[in-house]
């Protein structure tokens, strides 16, 4: 028999269901001797380009289809979600699969996406094979009549799904299921509903469940696993129904799989598919089109040049074009071109500095794709490391053009105008399982001890949130042992099994699929839902990692918020942006600009904002673009082993004087080798072709022995060509040459790509510009912003940047004043703040409390907050806050004021009070005049006025202590701005505790003047004196020490120059102002 219900991990992404995956089905099809995988899964397709790769790797044959949703009318909102097993009999049959899942997924979506019977009755019959699945098909009482329509309508092509479960239900529903195979004449199928291979692994798909808070309880004695023939026999004839002939025979039916066609379709071959935006022109049509769209750009570029620089330019763009042409790849930039044109014209905002590989081909600048030249560049760009002939025809690839942008939609409606709505959809994304959870699976399936398990998840929980709050370009840089413990790497390792295990989908952030074919058809769609925003998106059930398997053109738009900032900032400067090539020129003798990044005020400015980017910037201090391109290759992980030599300036060489010339330049005249483009400098010393070297670079990378053999070869040869009589004094031209292929080996796994690095170290420039220059217009921007998105600390932190760094004040947030929007107000020296930077205050509540301050003179703050109540929106809680912040100070402290809405609140429409009470609170001679009338237990006829007059009045030796006021800060902004000038600069307020090391880091604000300070604490120091977020504590004795990190052999070492601030010892101070050792 064949196994054609099965669920994989690829189910997940509709309900858990599954942790195994796609190949330990195909190894447990081929151990037990059958010949097919199919790529059912709940709701969907399944990644089915993956079923398909796993037939082709075991010698399986590949089945294509589903288990279905289905209900009577989609478009109700039952939720019966009946099942329904539809398999592909040929390419037509998958087509029509996919057209009708993509259906259900637009207008048949109910919490799934659901077929119908109008929809099902779509298919051609001869096309598909049709099961009644599980129990899950039997749940209308109508559905005989459905059963017996379908059998007449489908034929042979429709079977009566038997399965084994030792249960009531099952043996119940198989009798029934009998009586109407004799009835109509169906005939019966055994289908095995796997969900896990193995019986011991129901584990694993427990924990999977429980990780999601899932139980089934209908799954008792359900068999789950996929066992042998022999198993499935005994099992059906346990159920006490079946004649073992009858048995035999509908296992024998599921082997009606092995006559489906095989699927003749492009979507799963791996030639490259690229759309054209002029349908129907030939291949010298479309390359004259190209042609003249060059040569019109080129004209207006190249307007006022010298001769000799023409026809550098004219020579370089002759061989892109002659490259684009020759790899038949004319259609990419005429798309992307079109795609952009028309996206800017709705409104999009594209990053001038562009991103990757692609600025190094200039025809993409002058197409709009950015604006980088790189015959100016200050680092050698290689158009080859984008395209070259060589290695586009040989791997039969399509080069990848990125764009930073501020916002998708404008770009996204522009690819449906110029392909149309089915050729072009958002990816979808697949999520797996978080590092700590998988762990949790494993921890568990090992059994392994509760206190152990719980240590490693701690420190895989602070990988985890790392990797969630980095930035897209960051996080293939966070290495998860940087959080775990050295001795708890194995156990780390050994959960990898866990990884991979889906457990989600969403949009991907920004790919999308670009096809010339019916992507509903030929593809598929499916509906996502993003977990923060709630929207619905329909994407493509194929993910960015086959379409770069199977030469898709996947267009990536990334969201990138600095494309967003610069845009904003230059448009509040009142300046039209500047190109790349006048910000490099502007920058150049710019000594504000180069003070910002030596001294840290980077908040704000792109790759350098982070803690220990601004650390590490403070000592780097870049001079130039090279520097500051190489600071941002060398931050990354890769180069870890080489970046304190690096960041010291110490002169750095190999010795070479041939390689050490082609790795340094004026800029940077140290030999580091941080870029691939460097390396392929090398290769093409040595009489490599250039378009051959990135390809080359790639398989050093790949440590192919029976490619890198011969190449290394040919290169020993062609260096010590070119070195003859250059050596070293006491080195051979062999040993030369040696050493620098071990250096090109070192380097090829890590090596950065130099376009990109230019492009990150320009995107950076244009942020540390604006804000050297405009610092008002450049802070008042990022506040509103930052304030709009709820980032409190990014606002601390930029309110406190901009004080140290350029004396610009904060200005009152008060009463009376305009604080509606962030406002520059360089006349005094200040920003005027946002009242919506407050937690819980809105733009209307801000907009009503100027307006009800202007509308006319209030004499006390009872007033105020009679016509708050009844005059605005603003709730008690908004009120509250606003006291507590000290906004209506002219009126008194935070205390005071808010001891005055609590008389408010209680005396204000009382028309008696308790005698008792009262007595207590106000002289009985005075209680008497403030109201008409008293009984033996109450006044009466209560003078509200009176009472609250007398009460506030009473209220005036209320103070707010330095601890309330920062607490109420802490509380109510997410951060800290009081400050005690004449306080000793040794007392902090803890703000936070990184936590992922034994050793912590405690970030500390200083009370006296606002910095905040990064103190390291020792784990043996905080065992006798713990510290927790909010404690105020008085630093008694600190000491700065080398930092210890790991050299490239993994050794802990102690840096001599890298040092950190450790807090030896401290004293802790209680909230009502006293001194004293905890």
């Amino acid at each position: 028999m064949e196994n054609y219900h099965k669920h994989s991990y690829g189910s997940n992404v509709f309900t858990p269901d599954s942790a195994v995956s796609i190949e330990d089905y195909a190894k447990r099809a081929v151990e037990l001797g059958q010949k097919s995988i199919c790529s059912v899964e709940h709701g969907w397709q399944g990644k089915y380009h993956e079923y398909y790769e796993a037939a082709q790797k075991y010698g399986l044959k590949f089945v294509f289809g589903t288990e279905a949703y289905w209900v009577m009318d989609r478009h109700s909102t039952d939720k019966s979600n009946c099942h329904i097993i539809i398999l592909a009999k040929n390419e037509d049959g998958r087509q029509e699969i996919n057209e009708i899942l993509s259906t259900a997924n637009e207008d048949g979506y109910y919490y799934k996406p659901r077929l119908d019977p109008e929809l099902i009755f779509q298919l051609n019959p001869h096309n598909v094979f049709i099961t009644s699945a599980c129990v899950a098909f039997w749940k209308y009482d109508s559905i005989e009549y459905l059963v017996k329509r379908f059998h007449e309508y489908f034929g042979d092509n429709f079977m009566l799904e038997i399965q084994n479960h030792n249960t009531k239900e099952q043996i119940e529903l198989n009798q029934r299921i009998q009586e109407l195979s004799y009835k109509y004449g169906i005939e019966l199928i055994a289908g095995l509903d796997s969900h896990y291979i193995y019986p011991e692994q129901a584990q694993g798909r427990d924990e999977l469940l429980k990780s999601k808070g899932i139980h089934y309880e209908d799954e008792e004695g359900w068999y789950m696993d996929y066992p042998d023939e022999d198993t499935v026999r005994r099992r059906f004839m346990a159920q006490g129904i079946w004649k073992e002939g009858q048995i035999l025979r509908a296992m024998d039916n599921s082997n009606v799989v092995l006559t489906f066609e095989d699927y003749d379709s492009e979507v799963f071959k791996k030639n490259r598919k690229l759309p054209t935006a002029y349908e129907g022109k030939t291949k010298e049509e479309k390359n004259q089109i190209y042609g003249h769209l060059i040569t019109r750009l080129f004209r207006d570029y190249t307007k006022g040049m010298s001769p000799d620089e023409y026809n550098r330019y004219f020579d370089g763009v002759k061989m892109e074009v002659n490259t684009y042409k020759e790899t038949e790849m004319v259609d990419y930039p005429l798309l992307d071109y079109l795609i952009v044109k028309r996206g800017i014209e709705k409104g999009g905002i594209i990053t001038a500095t562009g991103r990757g590989s692609a600025v190094g081909y200039f025809t993409n600048t002058l197409c709009g794709f950015s604006k980088v030249d790189r015959f100016k560049a200050p680092i050698k760009l290689y158009p080859e490391r984008f395209i070259s002939k060589t290695r586009i025809i040989e791997t039969n690839s399509l080069p990848d053009i990125d764009m930073n942008v501020a916002a998708q939609e404008p770009f996204e409606e522009a690819q449906t105008e110029i392909l149309g709505r089915d050729h072009a959809y958002p990816m979808i994304a697949f999520g797996t399982l978080k590092k700590k959870a998988a762990f949790k699976m494993y921890a568990r399936a090992q059994d392994m001890d509760f206190d152990l398990a719980n240590k490693i998840s701690a420190q895989l929980s602070a990988y985890d949130e790392a990797v969630k709050n980095a930035s897209e370009d960051e996080r293939d840089d966070i290495d998860i042992y940087d959080y775990v413990s050295p001795e708890y790497k194995d156990y780390v390792e050994k959960s990898k099994a866990y990884w991979g295990i889906i457990d989600s989908k969403s949009k991907a952030p920004c790919a999308y699929l670009l096809y010339q074919g019916s992507i509903r058809r030929q593809i598929g769609l499916i509906k996502c839902k993003s977990e923060s925003t709630k929207r619905e998106y329909i994407t493509t059930v194929v993910d960015g990692a086959v379409a770069e398997n199977y030469k898709f053109l996947k267009n990536d738009w990334l969201i990138v918020e600095t494309v967003l900032l610069t845009d904003m900032v230059f448009k509040r400067i009142g300046m039209k942006p500047m190109t790349v090539n006048q910000l490099t020129d502007a920058v150049k003798d710019d000594e504000k600009v180069w003070w910002l990044y030596a001294n840290g005020y980077t908040v704000g400015v792109n790759q350098c904002e982070k803690p220990n980017a601004i650390h590490r910037l403070k000592r780097y201090k870049p001079k130039n673009i090279s520097e500051l391109a190489a600071f941002i290759a060398g931050i990354r992980p890769g180069f870890k082993s080489m970046y304190a030599k690096f960041e010291s300036r110490e002169p750095f060489s190999y010795g070479i004087p041939a390689f050490d010339n082609l790795i340094q330049t004026p800029e940077v005249p140290y030999s580091f080798v941080e870029y691939q483009e460097q390396v392929m400098s090398v290769l093409n010393f040595a009489g490599f072709p250039m378009d051959e070297c990135y390809g080359i670079i790639k398989a050093i990378a790949k440590k192919h022995p029976e490619k890198v053999r011969p190449l290394k070869s040919r290169f020993i040869d062609g260096f010590k060509e070119k070195i003859k009589g250059q050596c070293p004094v006491g080195q051979t031209e062999d040993q030369v040459a040696n050493k620098v292929w071990q250096i090109i080996e070192d380097n090829c796994g890590y090596g950065f790509n130099s376009s990109h690095a230019l492009c990150m170290a320009y995107d950076s420039l244009y942020n540390a510009w604006q804000k050297a220059n405009h610092p008002y217009e450049f802070y008042e921007v990022l506040l509103q912003h930052f304030s709009k998105k709820s980032k409190k600390d990014k606002v601390a932190i930029l309110k406190q940047e901009m004080k140290e760094a350029f004396g610009i004040e904060e200005g009152p947030m008060k009463w009376g004043l305009d604080n509606r929007d962030f406002k520059a107000d360089p006349e005094h020296n200040r920003i005027n703040p946002a009242l919506v930077s407050i937690k819980g205050i809105s733009k209307t509540c801000a907009s009503e409390l100027y307006k009800l301050s202007k509308s006319k003179k209030f004499n006390s703050f009872v007033a105020i907050v009679s016509a708050i109540k009844a005059r605005t929106k603003v709730n008690s809680g908004q009120l509250e806050t606003l006291i507590k912040l000290d906004y209506f100070s002219d009126f008194g402290n935070p205390n005071q004021l808010l001891k005055q809405v609590e008389i408010l609140n209680t005396y204000n429409d009382r028309s008696e009070l308790d005698k008792e009470k009262m007595d207590e609170i106000i002289p009985k001679e005075l209680m008497l005049k403030m109201c008409e009338k008293e009984t033996a237990k109450k006044y009466c006829g209560i003078k509200n006025r009176m009472i609250i007059d007398y009460l506030i009045s009473q209220t005036s030796d209320i103070k707010t202590s330095i601890t309330d006021r920062i607490q109420y800060e802490a509380d109510c902004l997410g951060y800290i701005q009081f400050t005690i000038p004449k306080l000793n600069p040794s007392y902090i307020y803890v703000l936070d505790i990184d936590g992922k090391f034994s050793n912590k880091i405690v970030l500390g604000y200083v009370l006296q003047n606002g910095q905040q300070r990064r103190l390291k604490v020792k784990a043996r120091t905080l065992e006798a004196d713990p510290i927790e977020k909010g404690d105020i504590l008085r630093i008694d004795e600190e000491r700065e020490e080398g930092r210890w990190s790991k050299d490239e052999t993994g050794k802990w070492i102690q840096s001599q120059t890298d040092k950190e601030t450790i807090l030896r010892k401290y004293a802790h101070v209680r909230r009502h102002g006293a001194f004293e050792r905890r």
